[in-house]
């Protein structure tokens, strides 16, 4: 008998597809502005779903940047520091793969997890040109060596996504 898939597939199915439109929607040429990722600083608000904090972020090349993550909740305690290179660069939009090492603490249905783990994974991050050049927003999935604060402390996927002002 057929059984239905998991919430989380049908999460991970929609990202994906969702995705994939918005990198197939041509977008309108824009000037671009000289070296727009190189030696940028920036600050804002990070997610491991279900859990925010707070994320700084810093450009070292045009595809390579560093940022930091600091999430302190009630149920969870997460930081560590994040590598971020970009494959894709539009006006618009960024596809990027990742790689995040830091200490996990967080409450799952089953347990109280406490260690060090990674995540990597992929993100696209989007720019909102005609708003304000400076603002860029991401989605992320990818995969947590320690579980995630809302399943198992079981490896298994991860979601993500933050929102970063661009200071300099």
């Amino acid at each position: 008998m057929w059984k239905p898939f998991p919430r989380k597939t049908y999460l991970l199915i929609f990202i994906c597809l969702f995705s994939l439109f918005l990198l197939l929607i041509p977008s309108p040429v824009a000037a671009e502005e000289k070296e727009a990722y190189l030696l940028r600083l920036g600050g804002g608000l990070q997610s491991v779903f279900p859990e925010f904090g707070y994320s700084g972020i810093f450009n070292i090349s045009k595809h390579s940047a560093i940022q930091g993550i600091f999430i302190s909740t009630d149920s969870a305690l997460i930081y560590g520091g994040k590598y971020i290179y970009r494959f894709m660069r539009r006006p618009t939009h960024n596809f990027y793969g990742y790689g995040m090492l830091g200490h996990f603490t967080f409450i799952t249905p089953e347990e109280l997890v406490s260690a060090p783990g990674t995540i990597y994974g992929i993100g696209l991050e989007f720019t909102t040109n005609d708003f304000i050049g400076n603002f860029k927003y991401h989605v992320e999935i990818g995969y947590s060596s320690v579980g995630s604060p809302w399943d198992s402390p079981e490896p298994g996927i991860i979601y993500g996504g933050g929102i970063h002002f661009y200071i300099f």
